[in-house]
């Protein structure tokens, strides 16, 4: 008898310890809830050097053959579009004067010498962004002017640089290009004629880089 009263209290506590959820849709009670946000601010459309360096080309031999000289250098630079605004953006390079021993263009100029900038895209955030190349138009450069004084001094006029026209090297669509985008320009080129008089001397020109808010039409 005694192993019967202990096996009916066992089952009597297995049944009183069991319960049953209920769920809240069940019994109408009201669940309350809340949401998460975040919001971001504008932040800007910008053109940094990574390697700030001129866009060069070497001493080379002259020579009455045409030739297509390599960069020697490579300069890379950074476009950040954090705008927000995905519209695009397009990176433009326009030639001072041509090649010239001279900035004020009172030098030798490499004439018909033709420049071809070509980015390469190194990384970006943004698949889509588009490499480019332009072989630019050398502007033009008025020389300055110098007008002597009679009882007091000179004055002398800085000569002015008008760009030629500029060439579309890196470009997002509207809807792209949003992040941070990162190329180089060491694949460029600079194309010197046979025929061009060339001195033992350096050239230089001046390149002007501009960052469009919009993409270019090029």
């Amino acid at each position: 008898m005694k192993k019967m009263v202990l096996g009916l209290m066992v089952g009597a506590g297995i049944l009183g310890t069991s319960t049953v959820a209920a769920n809240a849709a069940d019994t109408g009670e009201v669940v309350p809830s809340t949401t998460g946000d975040v919001a971001f601010s504008s932040g800007t459309l910008s053109l940094s050097v990574v390697d700030n360096t001129n866009l060069s080309f070497g001493k080379n031999t002259i020579s009455a053959a045409n030739a297509t000289l390599g960069a020697s250098t490579t300069p890379t630079v950074k476009v950040s579009d954090l705008r927000g605004t995905n519209d695009g953006w397009s990176l433009t390079v326009a030639q001072g004067q041509q090649f010239n021993t001279k900035t004020d263009a009172t030098g030798s100029a490499l004439t018909n010498a033709a420049l071809t900038v070509f980015s390469t895209k190194v990384s970006s955030d943004d698949p889509k962004v588009n490499e480019g190349h332009a072989t630019l138009t050398p502007g033009t450069t008025t020389p300055g002017t110098t007008t002597s004084g009679t009882t007091t001094s000179g004055t002398t006029t800085s000569g002015t640089t008008t760009n030629g026209a500029a060439g579309t090297v890196a470009s997002a669509l509207a809807g792209d290009g949003n992040g941070i985008s990162t190329f180089k320009f060491g694949s460029s080129t600079l194309t010197v004629p046979g025929a061009t008089p060339k001195l033992a001397q350096g050239y230089t020109t001046t390149l002007t880089w501009n960052l469009g808010a919009t993409p270019s039409n090029d």
